[in-house]
């Protein structure tokens, strides 16, 4: 990987972290509102939740920095062929898909742990950090499938 490809990878990487989390805590701000304690699982389902959050942030992680990508490609200020739209947008569906496991695994961590219910700021803390958490896997992910390796 060139190091304009390399650099993008990494600024591409921390503004989908930023936004991971700034959309995950828009999130949960609207589901769970201000309420003092969250129940991890029913009736307020903070695990539950994981599955919207990770089909929605996987998306967009693999998707926008993609398009991005594919535009700077196509105007020739990164080197590569520009992937098709189409496939830019199979590979989101499928990094959004495959990053359920991710929510599983934190899902049988906190039924493992024993985590009945949650105050509103560690559960706010968890799904924020699980949403940068996103960001950070899923991004480079994409970008690596499209950038050219040398």
């Amino acid at each position: 990987m060139t190091s304009a490809a390399a650099a993008h990878l990494r600024n591409s990487t921390l503004i989908s972290i930023g936004i991971s989390m700034a959309i995950s805590a828009a999130f949960f701000l609207l589901v769970f509102g201000l309420k003092p304690v969250i129940s991890v699982f029913a009736p307020d389902n903070l695990t539950l939740d994981f599955i919207p959050q990770t089909l929605a942030a996987g998306f967009m992680a693999a998707l926008m920095p993609a398009l991005q990508t594919r535009t700077k490609m196509a105007a020739g200020s990164l080197a590569g062929a520009p992937p098709l739209p189409l496939q830019i947008a199979k590979r989101a569906v499928w990094l959004a898909v495959a990053s359920l496991a991710l929510a599983a695994a934190v899902t049988a961590l906190l039924w493992l742990g024993g985590i009945e219910t949650m105050p509103w700021g560690s559960a706010l803390a968890l799904k924020v950090g699980y949403g940068g958490l996103l960001g950070l896997i899923i991004t480079p992910i994409a970008l690596r499938a499209i950038l050219p390796r040398g």
